[in-house]
């Protein structure tokens, strides 16, 4: 078996990932089913958005002019249209001066209108309308073009597409948009000591699970969840610490659909950690050790040009090289930009680190009057999952820093809403 005896510094790590980052293809889908989905092209609109002049308010469709001086005592008064005639040729005929017809929220302005008085502010006596306060010309009238104009520029491509984005792909007609291709990502977890907690009940949980000397595999279903927005992750399973198994697995899942295979344990240097050693046999491995904490022993490679990582066993580890490595990637693969949170705040104690190695530290996040203020959950311990689940956010202490000293300014990862 080969060991890394050379760990690679974090920056190196990253550029080799993001080298080999290409971006998946586009396709063309249905824009409801588009959500979480990151555009592939900029979308511009073909209409105006709203395509008319439309009352903003239930009410009166009026000439601004002619509200002028209504007062509660002395009101305007004005001639009742209930429907606008048209002409022989079917055009609505425009109101005349003096008159007014009821219009409702959403409806198009009739011609010789150029305002919206409001309900509350009118009372109907017969064929006439009195009119109680006057509006200016163009109030509650939304105008055409007023949200969007045609042809502008509405959504730029790497944009994650949110639900009020098709909404607005909605009110713009747009029913189809090209996004790209979510990568199929495969997760393989390793493991002699492992077992799923998926596929046992309770009773077997408490026999032969939890409480003997198998450990619950939490790796795969924490990277699921990682990658589940950004891609389509599928669980292929526990592999026993046998070379072979290993080894067939990760071609079996690479000869499929998988885009991007993520390994996790099997990745250090004991006598029955393959993970590395198989990927080298298969294709190539690119790096093996990367000098960060936790996650040291994170690996990357390609196998018949497809990425593999090569992740910790531990889970916090696995966590800060997912967020450190496999992120960046996922994002370029898909075209999106780093969209992760970054708040700065004020170091609550100490931070130690050590020069020529990346730290990520698990913080915990408070108020300090309009700032905020940060504290490490735990600064050691790479099986400790918990702590993951008390921090709100990670702070990365550079390579060529010494820590982070009591009151200085850091910048926060959060994965929490605050």
């Amino acid at each position: 078996m080969k060991l890394f005896r050379t760990l690679i510094s974090y920056d190196q790590a990253l550029q080799v990932v993001l080298a080999h980052a290409h971006r998946m293809v586009a396709e063309i889908i249905r824009f409801d089913d588009a959500l979480e989905r990151v555009l592939a092209e900029d979308v511009h609109s073909p209409v105006d958005s709203p395509p008319f002049d439309r009352a903003a308010m239930d009410g009166y469709a009026v000439r601004g002019e002619d509200s002028f001086g209504a007062t509660p005592r002395t009101p305007v008064t004005l001639k009742l249209i209930r429907s606008p005639s048209e002409d022989e040729s079917g055009t609505q005929l425009a109101l005349k001066t003096g008159e007014c017809t009821p219009i409702a929220t959403g409806k198009p302005v009739p011609k010789g209108s150029n305002a919206v008085v409001m309900l509350e502010y009118t009372k109907e006596q017969g064929d006439m309308v009195d009119i109680f306060k006057p509006v200016t010309p163009g109030k509650n009238v939304s105008a055409r073009g007023e949200d969007v104009k045609q042809g502008e520029l509405v959504l730029k491509a790497g944009k994650r597409l949110r639900p009020h984005d098709i909404g607005l792909l909605a009110s713009l007609r747009l029913t189809t948009v090209r996004v790209y291709r979510k990568a199929q990502i495969g997760i393989l977890s390793t493991g002699d000591e492992l077992v799923d907690p998926a596929e046992l009940s309770r009773a077997e949980a408490a026999a032969n699970g939890l409480t003997s000397k198998k450990i619950a595999d939490a790796n795969s279903y924490v990277l699921t969840a990682l990658t589940q927005s950004l891609g389509s992750p599928y669980r292929i399973g526990i592999v026993h610490d046998d070379y072979t198994a290993i080894l067939n697995s990760v071609r079996q899942t690479l000869e499929g659909t998988c885009d991007v295979l993520l390994v996790t344990g099997g990745s250090s240097v004991g006598s029955r950690d393959y993970v590395a050693d198989a990927v080298e046999e298969l294709g190539e491995l690119l790096f093996h050790g990367v000098a960060i904490r936790p996650g040291e022993p994170v690996g990357f490679g390609l196998i018949k040009s497809k990425p593999v990582f090569i992740l910790p066993g531990y889970p916090v580890a696995t966590i800060a090289a997912f967020e450190l490595l496999v992120r960046p990637f996922l994002y370029a693969l898909h075209g999106l930009a780093d969209e992760r949170r970054i708040i700065g705040a004020i170091a609550r104690k100490k931070i130690p680190s050590t020069v020529g190695r990346t730290d990520f530290v698990r913080v915990r996040m408070l108020r300090d009057g309009d700032d905020y203020a940060v504290e490490p959950v735990r600064v050691s311990g790479s099986g400790i999952l918990s702590s993951m689940t008390k921090s709100d956010g990670f702070v990365v202490i550079a390579a060529n820093k010494e820590g982070v000293e009591e009151g200085d300014r850091v910048a926060v990862t959060c994965y929490t809403d605050l």
